[in-house]
C-alpha cells in the first residue's frame, strides 16, 4: 500500500503540475519580482494545487480514518487561506487571523496532544497546557514553512526530507495510517519538485507551503508523537528543525535590530547563504544536508531513547557541530544590513 500510494501521488503530481502552470498564466496568478524575492521574472505561484489534490484524494480513498480526515480538513482550511492570499495578496493581519482561526478549529476537532513529556525529564504536560502547545506548534510550523519558502525547491525539499523521516518513524512504530499519509505527501511533493527545483518553472505559493507545514506539524502530533511511548517532543522538533531554527532566529534578529517580529525582510538563513557567495543550488543543497543530518539524529534518538547518555552525546555533538559551522560562515550573525 505504501508503494502504491507513493507512486500514484507521484504520477498525479507530475501530470498536474504543467496544467496548473498553464492555468496560473491564464489567471495571472503570478509571483512578481520584489525586493524580498530572489527570482527576476514573474513565475506561477499556485503550484501547491498539484500536490494538494493527490494528497487529499488518495488518502480519502486508501487511508480513510478519523484522524486522517481531521488532518485533511484542517489542511484544506489552511490551503484555502493560502490560495486566497496567492490570488489577492491578503494583508498580514487578516491572513494571520484567518490562519489563527483555522488552527483553532483544527485543535478543537482533535488535532492535538493530550499530554507530552519534556525530553530527558520526568515532567509530563497535560490538559490545557498541552492544548496550548498543540495550537502554537501547528500555527508555528505552518508559518515557518511559509517563511522558509524563499528559494526554488527549498520548502519542497525540506518537506520531502521531513515527510520521509517521519515515514520511517511511523514504520518503526507500526503506525500505518501515518505511514500511508506520509507516503502520499512524499510522492506529491517529489512530483512537484521536478518542476520546482532551480531554475523553477513554478512555485508552490503560500497555499502549498502553509499546507505542507500544517500537514507535517499535524501528523507529527496526531499520528506519530501522540500515540508513541518511544518518541517524545524532541523528535519532530529535530525533523522540522530547519524551519523552526529559521523562524526563531528571524524573530530574535528583528527584535534585536528594533523591528517588528512579523516584518518581512531578506535576511533569512537561505538569503545569508547567498550573501556569502553560494548560488541557489548550493544554498538549498547545504540546507538539505542540515535537514538530513537533523532528521538522522531524530531517527537515531528514537532508537536510543532509553539510553539517555548516548542519545544526549549524539544530540549535543551533532547540533553543536551544525551551529559551529553556521556561526563560522556568518549565517547566524545579527546585523542591520540586509542587502544581498
Amino acid at each position: 500500500m505504501l508503494y502504491i500510494t507513493f507512486v500514484i501521488s507521484l504520477v498525479i503530481s507530475i501530470i498536474l503540475t504543467p496544467f496548473v502552470r498553464k492555468i496560473a498564466y491564464k489567471l495571472k496568478a503570478l509571483d512578481y519580482p520584489t525586493y524580498r524575492k530572489v527570482h527576476k521574472e514573474p513565475i506561477p505561484r499556485i503550484g501547491g494545487i498539484a500536490f494538494y489534490l493527490p494528497i487529499l484524494l488518495i488518502n480519502l480513498i486508501f487511508n480513510k480514518t478519523i484522524i486522517i480526515e481531521k488532518i485533511l480538513l484542517g489542511g484544506s482550511l489552511i490551503f484555502i487561506i493560502g490560495l486566497l492570499d496567492d490570488f489577492i495578496e491578503l494583508k498580514p493581519a487578516p491572513k494571520f487571523w484567518l490562519t489563527f482561526l483555522a488552527v483553532a478549529v483544527s485543535v478543537s476537532i482533535g488535532i492535538r496532544l493530550e499530554f507530552f513529556k519534556i525530553p530527558y525529564t520526568d515532567i509530563n504536560i497535560s490538559g490545557w497546557w498541552a492544548y496550548v502547545f498543540s495550537f502554537l506548534w501547528l500555527l508555528g510550523i505552518t508559518n515557518a514553512m511559509n517563511f522558509i519558502d524563499g528559494l526554488d525547491g527549498l520548502a519542497a525539499g525540506i518537506s520531502a526530507i521531513s515527510s520521509f523521516s517521519l515515514l520511517i518513524i511511523s514504520l518503526l512504530l507500526k503506525r500505518m495510517e501515518s505511514a500511508i499519509f506520509l507516503s502520499t505527501m512524499l510522492g506529491g511533493v517529489l512530483g512537484f519538485l521536478f518542476f520546482n527545483f532551480p531554475p523553477a518553472s513554478i512555485i508552490m505559493g503560500d497555499s502549498g507551503a502553509m499546507f505542507l507545514g500544517f500537514l507535517l506539524s499535524a501528523i507529527s502530533i496526531a499520528g506519530v508523537l501522540k500515540f508513541s511511548t518511544l518518541i517524545n517532543l524532541l523528535v519532530p522538533i529535530l525533523i522540522l528543525g530547519v524551519p523552526i531554527l529559521d523562524t526563531i532566529f528571524s524573530i530574535i534578529r528583528r527584535i534585536a535590530t528594533g523591528r517588528a517580529p512579523w516584518k518581512f525582510d531578506k535576511d533569512h538563513i537561505h538569503h545569508r547563504f547567498l550573501k556569502i557567495g553560494m548560488d541557489t543550488k548550493q544554498s538549498i543543497g547545504f540546507i538539505y544536508l542540515i535537514n538530513i543530518a537533523m532528521s538522522l539524529i531524530a531517527i537515531i534518538l528514537s532508537l536510543l531513547y532509553y539510553n539517555k547518555e548516548i542519545s544526549i552525546i549524539i544530540l549535543t555533538g551533532t547540533l553543536g557541530l551544525i551551529i559551529f559551522i553556521l556561526v563560522k560562515l556568518g549565517i547566524l550573525e545579527i546585523r542591520k544590513d540586509e542587502k544581498i
